[in-house]
């Protein structure tokens, strides 16, 4: 039988990731945060914030213990934290940065031991976030944009091993991230950012109550999983690689740009 760890499997994208493959028949080991989440699901859980030092470091006892071996790491776990550089303390950048990037490098570390002996597979849930800045969502960002260049080596470094390395880049899916993830405790609705936070309010309200069901999405995380012919980098939402496609562009004339620029010097 096959076996997964997914983080953030309480809710969300990691929950219907994780009970996908369960119903395929794979062992499935998910983090949640609270023990009150472990009776609610039919796999196995651990409660691990991956921002706990020493409860990450335990998680390669744990999957030894639970699973025996390691086929699948999902690092799905995640927070939206949103504001403007001037209005986020670095309190909370550093939470931003420490759920989305430091904690799914962390949690990858301590499985990939099992993971090369499985040969086995990670994938990562980044954001077209991750490919293009959006007003307001730095910390956000910042995360997903660290969360692909990270993948990027660790694809390289792991290729001699057979572990294949990929991200997903969802768009906006209907699911409790919107809704639950934090605000910067010094947003000033009256501020000089007042216009671009009732932009950013009303699309959280719309990405909660109205964005796409997250099925597709699901299939893309699990086809990645399951499918070695699966591409590095998935962009997956309606016109979301248009979206990438339009950055990368956006890229390339910046480069002509700047070598025309730098002929001036």
């Amino acid at each position: 039988m096959p076996s997964a760890l997914i983080t953030g499997t309480s809710s969300g994208l990691g929950h219907d990731v994780a009970q996908r493959l369960h119903d395929l028949g794979w062992d499935v080991l998910g983090t949640v945060l609270d023990r009150a989440d472990e009776d609610r699901v039919p796999w196995s859980t651990v409660v691990v914030d991956v921002t706990d030092d020493d409860a990450v470091s335990a998680l390669g006892l744990v999957v030894q213990e639970r699973l025996g071996r390691l086929d699948a790491l999902v690092n799905n776990a995640g927070i939206a934290m949103a504001g403007p550089w001037e209005e986020i303390t670095p309190a909370e950048l550093r939470r931003s940065l420490g759920v989305n990037l430091v904690g799914a490098m962390a949690v990858t570390r301590e499985c990939l031991p099992a993971l090369r002996a499985a040969q086995g597979v990670i994938v990562s849930i980044s954001s077209v976030s991750g490919q293009a800045g959006d007003p307001l969502m730095g910390p956000y960002n910042a995360s997903k944009f660290g969360l692909e260049g990270a993948s990027e080596a660790l694809r390289l470094e792991l290729k001699q091993f057979g572990v294949r390395v990929h991200l997903v880049e969802p768009g906006p899916f209907r699911t409790p991230i919107s809704a639950a993830s934090p605000q910067a405790a010094a947003k000033d609705p009256d501020g000089v950012y007042a216009e671009q936070w009732t932009v950013i309010d009303s699309w959280l309200s719309w990405h909660a109550e109205s964005s796409a069901d997250p099925a597709r999405c699901v299939d893309a995380i699990v086809g990645a999983v399951l499918r070695p012919d699966a591409p590095f980098r998935i962009p997956v939402g309606e016109g979301i690689s248009d979206v990438v496609r339009k950055h990368a562009a956006g890229l390339v004339r910046q480069a002509d740009a700047a070598d025309a620029w730098l002929r001036t010097l």
